[in-house]
């Protein structure tokens, strides 16, 4: 495992931990739970670049997307609807980062082209692309 996913996970677990105490104290604001249903085979795995500064996306088989944009650390769940897996509203770091470019900030759904992930927002619109890794 890379130093790289290290820091990203660390990164995903103190954020969840914030959120969940964030939730429990105000009755504010929720962390992604887990009711998606398992992607197929064409989603699961890793998606992008590991290297400091560029996206990354790694789908697990039990419904869970984690990853970067380059700079922050995102998690999720997703949810496999026909061809695309829609993506939950998900959390971040929210650290600034200069010369990052944050286009998989806006991240809503994706869909599996052979090797390629297109990603897109809430309106469908492709924003990116990431090739599996």
């Amino acid at each position: 495992m890379t130093s790289h996913r290290i820091r990203v996970g660390l990164l995903l677990a103190a954020a969840a931990v914030l959120l969940t105490a964030c939730a429990t104290a105000g009755g504010q604001g929720t962390a992604p739970t887990s009711t998606a249903s398992p992607a197929g085979p064409d989603v699961v795995g890793s998606w992008g670049s590991d290297a400091t500064g560029e996206p990354f996306l790694e789908f697990t088989e039990d419904g869970k997307v984690t990853g970067t944009d380059g700079c922050n650390g995102i998690g999720s769940t997703y949810t496999v609807v026909d061809d695309r897996v829609e993506i939950a509203p998900y959390y971040s770091t929210l650290k600034a980062c200069q010369g990052v470019d944050d286009w998989l900030r806006h991240l809503s759904a994706v869909q599996v082209d052979g090797d390629t992930l297109i990603v897109m927002d809430k309106s469908g619109t492709k924003i990116g692309e990431l090739p599996r890794s």
